[in-house]
Parts: C-alpha cells; structure tokens; sequence
C-alpha cells in the first residue's frame, strides 16, 4: 500500500480504538464517575489531530488526487460521502464539546459519534483505501506525499493514545458494522456505491467475466 495510505490506515485504528473509548466514556457518565475534562480531551483530539490532521490530508491530498489523475467524481459517490460523514463528525464533536457541563446528554452524544466514527472507518478502510490505491496506480501515480503532524497534532494524538489508556475501549452491541458499500447509511440513499458511481464499462465488463468465471 502506497505510505500515505498506511499512515491513514494507521490512523484509523487509533480512532476506532477512541471510539470505544467514547462508549465507556458514556458508560461511566452513566453511573456518575466520568469526568467534565474527559469531554474536553476528546473535543480537543478530534478537532485537532482527527478533523486538523487526518481528514485534512485526506481532504487536500487524496481526494484531489483521486479526481484529477482517476477520474473520480469528486461531487457525488462515495468521495461526497466521504466528505459528508467530516463534516457530520465535526458537527457531533460540536455536539459533545456543548454537554460538557451535562454527562447525561454527553454520554448519549459520545455513544452517536463513536457509532458515526466506526461506520466511517469501516467504509474508509474496506472501500476507500483499497479502491483509491489500486485507481491511483492506473492513473500513473505511484506514491501519495502528506506533510508531517505538527507538534500540537501530535500531542493531540499523544492525547488519544491516553484516552485509551484511561476509558478502556469498549464494543458496543447497537453498533452495527461491516465491510463494503452495502454497509454503508449512504448505500442507496445518496451513493449508489463503487460499481454504480465508479466503475466504467471496462470495469463491469471485468467484473462480470470474473462472477461468471
């Protein structure tokens, strides 16, 4: 996998790790013992290291790259989504940071940004990732450049790493996970999905020799 990509792979795991950290945040708001400060870290790493950094860089460097040199649209199809599902997780970071002073109405914000969080990484890492690397290449480009974390993007991320260490990741069962576009909110309602949005005739052609083969 091209670097950037790993970096945005690697990435995803740390905030799926935080995710589950959300849920037993919400846990522990539920029975009095969370904490105010445990709701302004995870304000603070979300909008910098998760919105400032990595849905930056995605934003300004893959997506661009994925519309100029593989002719993906970038205004409909699983990029707008891509970009959607960004600005709905800032808008439930905004959200979470309001209830700060409310645990009750702060936990139930954390369980639907964890719930956003994980659809999001899973749509990202089974669809996006794989499906951008492999267009990239027949496009003619071989390698993605990022730019490195600044010092306070990587004291956010530090913040994350401890995040975990102090709110143990928790599953939660109402959370419903899966890899592929069918998994996806989006499928049929405003993306109708890789083969519909993004392949081309060669594509399908390709893919049906392959189901019939």
């Amino acid at each position: 996998m091209m670097p950037l990509l790993e970096e945005f792979a690697e990435e995803h795991r740390l905030v799926d790790r935080v995710a589950g950290s959300l849920v037993r945040f919400a846990e522990r708001a539920a029975d009095g013992t969370a904490s105010p400060s445990d709701v302004a870290d995870f304000v603070h790493f979300f909008r910098v290291y998760v919105a400032g950094y990595h849905h930056d860089r995605e934003e300004q460097v893959l997506i661009p790259a994925l519309v100029e040199h593989a002719e993906v649209p970038g205004d409909h199809g699983p990029l707008a989504v891509i970009e959607t599902d960004h600005r709905e997780a800032a808008a439930l970071v905004d959200e979470l940071a309001a209830f700060a002073d409310d645990l009750g109405r702060a936990a139930n914000a954390a369980r639907r940004l964890a719930h956003h969080l994980w659809e999001h990484v899973d749509k990202e890492d089974s669809v996006l990732l794989p499906e951008a690397e492999q267009r990239l290449i027949r496009g003619g480009v071989a390698r993605l450049e990022g730019r490195p974390p600044t010092k306070d993007e990587t004291d956010a991320r530090d913040l994350g790493e401890q995040l975990t260490v102090r709110l143990p990741p928790l599953d939660d069962p109402e959370a419903v996970r899966g890899d592929g576009c069918v998994a996806c909110s989006a499928f049929t309602e405003t993306c109708g999905g890789i083969e519909k949005e993004w392949w081309n005739t060669w594509e399908t052609e390709y893919h049906r020799s392959l189901d019939e083969g």
